[in-house]
């Protein structure tokens, strides 16, 4: 069983489906999370859930590149270190490609790809000096493979697939991992309205081998797998849970 006792791990967007159950699973196995979100009435929802006082919720905006900066810094001051990095915040629009305002494009990149960019810049330093430093990127198989209506968020997830490499060449030997875990669908508030349509669940179930959507937790497995010991020799890579979905048409 992966255990994570005696460490610190920072998760962002954690009042969300997905970053919730990355939060429990990690506190679980024996960590002391921090729970970083921009949405404070959800986030002391979530902390509830731990009364036992081993988690630091912290509100931050994720577009603000100076307290994104200094999170990590507050986690090690308020946690005593911080040994896993989960870049799991993201936003996305559902919207053609000339109906998706700068603004828009430029929020999607600045909350999916260019905080994880800011976050990491600002954990690898201590993470070097300590020796030892996990990072895992949530994509998405919308980073490998593109969608309609979604340009700004499949370009984000790309470039977070490519930013996890480039940390790993430039890190790896200075006792940095980073990789990332890209989810198919998974069923949570943003996705909710996915699963209203019947026409949609049925893509769903026709695209993915196993035939199904995924639920929060077995997105929080893998996480939990590349923050841990047992992935010691996997660096650079992409997880993908997407049951199978980005394998291949079957016909």
């Amino acid at each position: 069983m992966t255990t994570l006792a005696g460490q610190v791990a920072l998760v962002t967007g954690a009042a969300g489906g997905i970053g919730r159950a990355i939060a429990r699973t990690l506190h679980g196995a024996g960590a002391r999370v921090a729970l970083a979100d921009v949405d404070k009435q959800a986030l002391d929802v979530v902390v509830q859930e731990w009364p036992d006082g081993d988690v630091l919720p912290v509100v931050v905006d994720l577009t603000d590149d100076d307290d994104t900066a200094a999170l990590p810094g507050r986690v090690r001051a308020e946690l005593g270190g911080l040994d896993v990095l989960i870049n799991n915040a993201g936003v996305r629009q559902i919207l053609p490609l000339l109906e998706l305002t700068p603004s828009d494009w430029r929020r999607t990149l600045d909350v999916d790809l260019t905080a994880p960019f800011v976050l990491s810049r600002a954990a690898i330093p201590s993470m070097v000096e300590q020796g030892r430093g996990k990072i895992v990127n949530i994509a998405s198989m919308a980073g490998a493979l593109a969608f309609q209506n979604r340009a700004a968020y499949c370009t984000a997830k790309a470039g977070l697939i490519m930013l996890t490499k480039t940390i790993t060449l430039e890190y790896a030997a200075k006792g940095v991992w980073c990789n990332a875990v890209a989810p198919g669908v998974v069923e949570t508030p943003m996705t909710s309205s996915y699963f209203r349509s019947e026409q949609m669940a049925a893509s769903i179930r026709a695209n993915a081998p196993m035939e199904r959507w995924a639920q929060p937790d077995e997105i929080a497995g893998p996480v939990l797998f590349l923050s841990g010991p047992d992935s010691d020799y996997v660096n650079g890579t992409t997880l993908f849970a997407d049951g199978g979905w980005t394998a291949g048409k079957g016909y």
